[in-house]
């Protein structure tokens, strides 16, 4: 068999496929508006479809449309990204519905280049969108899509660049020029149920008769295996810092790093002794520590960060003003509205647990 021949029947297997399995009846399945095929695209990047369902709903309930995005604070985007993790998705998410608000009159873009061009937008993502929303010929090649034409056509190059590049050309030629938006939906399907990392469910796969790796008995073989990363520690003191009004002093992070943008406690570089006079330079305010509490531990990527969180109270009497615009002082008896990381909601959560109070 030639092997146009091979991916045109890739194509119509797949196309023919009706999925026995549960599981996939996702709010974004087969969607055609953009907008929401955007969102959908950028949550699923790095995140589980499941852990993503209940953020979606909520973020296209409060943010329907570009132009209820567009004039969105980013406090309240962050907010509604809270606990979904990788932040700058949704800073850029923002900047995205901005540019297309000036850029293409509030309507999103339907041509490939341009979508393209959009902040946090990649190959894969336009292809996407362009695929689900528009129905043009586009290939994907998001992690689903990526083990199934890895499997079928026994693509084991050991330099991830010429592997990458072999798998968009077969992405490229398996997609169809019609029915592409199904095409697309059943190609990520088909990874997610059936061609799944492990116990893949041969049996019922619509493709297994010209898969490559089922007929070698190779498919243990692919994905091929990363070098399992050492995942590094990093350690860092935040300063809880809460007054006589109930209320926590948070601080807004710097754009980059970790939770760029997002709302935390004062980070204190040094040690313990020097706290006092460091919090007084930097937030000109006066404080006593009150209790040292026990490492709380959060997971990165590629690294885990231990948190020593400092209780300290604010002894300064007068209900303070700050002129910088990354300060606040948040009272615990109102909502938050902005971006928290997680960890630090925790012990949030933990101060009004323990009914924490300050000495007047």
């Amino acid at each position: 068999m030639k092997p146009s021949e091979c991916f045109d029947d890739f194509s119509q297997l797949l196309l023919k496929w009706r999925n026995p399995l549960p599981g996939r009846d996702l709010p974004w399945a087969f969607e055609s508006d953009p907008y929401k095929v955007w969102i959908s695209e950028i949550m699923l990047q790095q995140t589980q479809a499941a852990t993503v369902v209940p953020y979606y709903l909520r973020f296209i309930r409060n943010f329907p449309d570009i132009p209820s995005l567009t004039n969105a604070s980013i406090d309240e985007v962050l907010n509604l990204w809270t606990g979904l993790g990788y932040y700058s998705r949704a800073r850029n998410l923002h900047l995205a519905a901005q540019l297309i608000a000036d850029q293409h009159n509030g309507q999103f873009p339907a041509n490939f280049d341009e979508i393209l061009a959009l902040p946090g937008i990649g190959r894969s993502t336009a292809g996407a969108i362009c695929a689900l929303a528009y129905g043009h010929k586009a290939p994907i090649l998001d992690g689903n899509a990526k083990r199934v034409y890895a499997r079928s056509f026994c693509v084991d190059d050991e330099k991830d660049s010429q592997r990458i590049r072999k798998l968009w050309k077969i992405a490229d030629a398996c997609t169809p020029a019609e029915d592409c938006q199904k095409y697309t939906q059943h190609i990520m399907d088909l990874g997610a149920t059936v061609c799944t990392p492990r116990n893949p469910k041969c049996e019922v796969c619509p493709v297994r008769l010209l898969c490559c790796a089922k007929s070698d008995n190779l498919i243990e073989k692919f994905p091929l295996r990363k070098q399992r990363i050492i995942r590094k520690t990093k350690a860092v003191t935040l300063v809880v810092a809460l007054d006589q009004y109930n209320r926590l002093l948070l601080e807004r992070r710097p754009p980059s790093g970790i939770w760029g943008g997002l709302w935390s406690f004062p980070e204190f570089p040094g040690h313990i002794d020097d706290v006092r006079n460091w919090f007084r330079q930097n937030y000109a305010i006066n404080i006593s520590i009150v209790q040292t509490w026990e490492l709380l531990h959060h997971d990165f990527t590629h690294f885990r960060l231990n948190i020593t969180p400092l209780i300290v109270q604010i002894t300064d009497s007068e209900l303070h003003q700050f002129h910088r615009v990354d300060i606040d002082l948040v009272s615990l008896d109102e909502p938050l509205n902005r971006g928290i990381p997680a960890p630090v909601l925790e012990l949030i959560s933990r101060i009004k647990s323990t009914q924490f109070k300050t000495q007047s």
